[in-house]
């Protein structure tokens, strides 16, 4: 089986001095071209791959994108002075990636760092360029991109968005077309990027609240509460324009705990 290997460099990402990315740092990487009905790669000795998930994908695209992201995390922890080889990428029931020590022995020959604790992180991928970020004042963190110019149809609306948003990008639409595609990937990335900072994911569907004209939400799940900053930018990568979405999570409130 062909061995995966780097397309190109590690770069960061020019996040938005607006407060809610303080403490937070990110890259992305080139995935390359990868023939979606090409058999898979080997990605088990790229760091922080879990080589029982990583044998499940049938896909070089699928394979391509998840190593990408790991290694981008992987050089970005290295930059940060944690040795991606002691760590693991770890997934809670609602499949939020979390970082783990491998096992107390490399914790402890970590010197001053088995004192500090692990990064938050965040991983993702679209159209040729994988994505990471790590959170280094411990609030979970969510980001999300998408070409500017990506095709859509507006069809995805009514599984995005309800009440006045839902309005809203049905007029600009109606208005606009080009337009109107470009605010739908906005509102897309920007609700990805909560749904993954919260850690709930598609368990809170993108529906059932809104992100029109505010930089701040409170979520509610199972009666816990969830309150979260956001913020979104545009950046090029590899010659072509992103929509990005991030979001923190300030606080989550369980009235029964």
């Amino acid at each position: 089986m062909k061995k995966w290997v780097p397309m190109g460099p590690v770069s960061p990402l020019q996040l938005p001095e607006n407060g809610v990315t303080t403490n937070v740092m990110a890259v992305w990487t080139s995935v390359g071209e990868a023939h979606p009905n090409a058999s898979s790669l080997d990605i088990s000795s790229i760091p922080l791959v879990n080589a029982t998930e990583a044998s499940k994908f049938v896909t070089q695209k699928r394979a391509a994108e998840h190593a990408a992201g790991r290694y981008a995390l992987a050089t970005l922890l290295r930059n940060l002075g944690f040795d991606p080889i002691n760590l693991q990428v770890i997934r809670d029931r609602y499949r939020k990636p979390k970082l783990i020590w491998r096992d107390v022995d490399t914790k402890s020959g970590t010197g001053g760092l088995q004192n500090q604790s692990l990064p938050e992180i965040t991983i993702g991928h679209s159209n040729g360029v994988a994505i990471a970020a790590v959170s280094l004042d411990g609030y979970p963190i969510g980001l999300d991109a998408e070409p500017v110019d990506v095709c859509r149809s507006k069809n995805i609306l009514t599984m995005m968005a309800s009440g006045k948003e839902l309005q809203y990008l049905e007029q600009l639409w109606m208005n606009d077309e080009g337009l109107g595609i470009q605010e739908t990937t906005r509102t897309w990335v920007v609700k990805e990027a909560i749904q993954k900072a919260s850690g709930l994911g598609m368990h809170i569907a993108p529906q059932s609240f809104s992100v029109l004209d505010c930089n701040q939400i409170s979520l509610t799940h199972q009666k816990v509460r969830y309150n979260l900053d956001f913020t979104h930018w545009q950046e090029l990568l590899d010659d072509r324009c992103f929509t990005f979405g991030f979001s923190k999570l300030n606080e989550s409130i369980n009235p029964n705990p």
